[in-house]
């Protein structure tokens, strides 16, 4: 074993020469040491909680503003998982969704997204993007890479050897992160885990100007408490029965042709028990598609869980007074990267007055559906996306999903390498009234390691309680496949549903 004496005495300046194979260098001979364009600025070793091992927890900066963290466990299983951010990052979110990626034997890895802003606010803070190319860069799709450049020196260095495996997973901003390296990088992961991805993060933030344009700037067009709880009800009273069972889910989404219009008041109605004018417009407006002129940008939301919690009264807002998370991301992106004016009004704002810097922005932050090079070096990537996420359309996954079948070859291509599950009632990155945990960073492993493909695991997702408690398991189905119940057995059990094509 190399001693912890004689890596302090080979100085700070510079990186070390790695240890024999295998082994495990001193956590704290790392702090100082410069890894390319990386240097540690703390690197500490900390007891795991539940007593499994101990992890060297390693901070650091890469050139001025990128800050990133690794997780070195002590008893590491020769692997190394990335996971992604969230809104326009900005600070460090160490959160990763797969069960078996906080389990102790990966060396799991974060990154602030290549500038610092302030925790309480960093969701919808794009001021990073003003007159700062660099960072924009860095926002769009260069971070993690940097990041994984200096952190594989840094696990080179403390074991001796690099990692065998190196996998991606990323939830929102996260999953556009995870495919934006595929597209640009196809050579950094072996597996990808792409959860709710803002993949199309530009035209996303121009279906929020939509959105906000009904909830926030025409009078009566909010949808308060009550009107949400009008609206979730009669969702649940016309499509919660298409898989057979009535439990507060929304499985078969195909079949779910709600209309609002049904819910809109008589005349003279006020809105109790059903919608004004104005609040059917917005919903209407929320489920349909976003145009930019006579293009489609956006494919709108669809009807279900309107009223959960962390639903449409967090994403879109209840009154048009209230600030909201879709109105917050929406001012970022228009006043910081497409207009570069802190002062716009966005209420203002008209896309078809600013299609060209729309289109730049999207060349830049779109993730590519063309996985082509990813997948002939063997690349695996499983998508994932609630039905419920009030912050991210499911439905935009799947037209992602079908763009890669057209830039690949064909669907037969695709799902040689792509799988795709939909997660009905999960909201976004979870929460919800459906099963919302499931383990997705191992099946992506073991289809890179022994060539199952996910769908053919027996994957199922889990409703676990604060207590720790499964209250409830539901298969995991491959799109466009959902869960119908049997008609007998525990409705809480996994056996008692079969997946089956809409």
């Amino acid at each position: 074993m190399v001693s912890t004496a004689a890596l302090l005495a080979s100085g700070c300046g510079g990186t070390d020469e790695p240890g024999p194979a295998g082994e495990t260098n001193a956590c704290s001979a790392l702090q100082g040491k410069t890894f390319g364009e990386g240097t540690v600025e703390a690197a500490e070793t900390v007891e795991a909680a539940d007593g499994g091992g101990a992890t060297c927890r390693v901070t650091g900066l890469i050139r001025t503003s990128l800050r990133f963290e690794a997780h070195l466990p002590e008893q590491w299983n020769k692997k190394l998982v990335f996971g992604g951010g969230g809104g326009f990052d900005g600070f460090i979110y160490p959160v990763l969704y797969s069960p078996s990626a906080n389990s102790g034997g990966y060396v799991r890895v974060f990154s602030n997204g290549g500038h610092e802003a302030d925790p309480e606010a960093a969701a919808g803070d794009a001021s990073f993007a003003l007159n700062n190319p660099e960072a924009r860069e860095d926002f769009a799709y260069r971070s993690s890479h940097r990041t994984l450049e200096v952190v594989k020196q840094i696990v080179q260095t403390h074991y001796g050897e690099a990692p065998a495996r190196s996998y991606f997973e990323g939830c929102s901003n996260g999953g556009r992160e995870a495919l934006m390296q595929a597209v640009h990088y196809p050579e950094d992961y072996d597996g990808i885990v792409s959860r709710a991805p803002a993949y199309d993060f530009t035209h996303l933030i121009m279906a929020f100007v939509n959105n906000a344009r009904h909830t926030h700037w025409t009078p009566g067009g909010a949808l308060d408490a009550a009107a949400l709880k009008t609206l979730t009800d009669a969702v649940l009273a016309e499509c919660d029965a298409l898989d057979g069972l009535e439990d507060g889910t929304v499985s078969d989404v195909s079949a779910c042709t709600f209309d609002p219009e049904t819910l809109r008041c008589a005349a003279g109605g006020n809105g109790e028990g059903c919608l004004t004018d104005a609040q059917v417009e917005t919903v209407s407006a929320v489920y349909g598609p976003t145009m930019i002129g006579s293009r489609d940008v956006y494919p709108g939301w669809g009807p279900g869980g309107e009223s959960d919690p962390v639903g449409w009264a967090f994403w879109l807002g209840t009154n048009a007074e209230e600030p909201s998370f879709q109105l917050a991301l929406a001012e970022g992106l228009v006043k910081y990267w497409l207009l570069e004016d802190p002062a716009y009004e966005v209420a203002s704002f008209v896309p078809e007055e600013h299609e060209a810097r729309i289109d730049a922005a999207a060349a830049q932050l779109d993730a590519a559906p063309d996985l082509g090079a990813y997948f002939s070096r063997g690349g695996k990537l499983v998508m994932a996306h609630g039905t419920t996420d009030w912050a991210i359309s499911y439905k935009s996954s799947i037209d992602y999903f079908d763009a890669v079948a057209g830039a690949v070859g064909g669907a037969a291509s695709r799902d040689a390498s792509m799988e795709f599950f939909l997660q009905p009632g999960v909201q976004h990155c979870g929460g919800g009234s459906g099963a919302d945990t499931d383990d997705l960073l191992a099946a992506v492993d073991a289809w890179v390691e022994k060539e199952q493909l996910p769908s053919a695991q027996g994957l199922v997702a889990e409703k676990i309680a604060e207590s720790g408690e499964v209250t409830m398991r539901r298969p995991l189905c491959k799109y466009p496949a959902f869960p119908r119940y049997d008609g007998s057995g525990d409705p809480n059990a996994a056996e008692s549903f079969t997946c089956v094509d809409p």
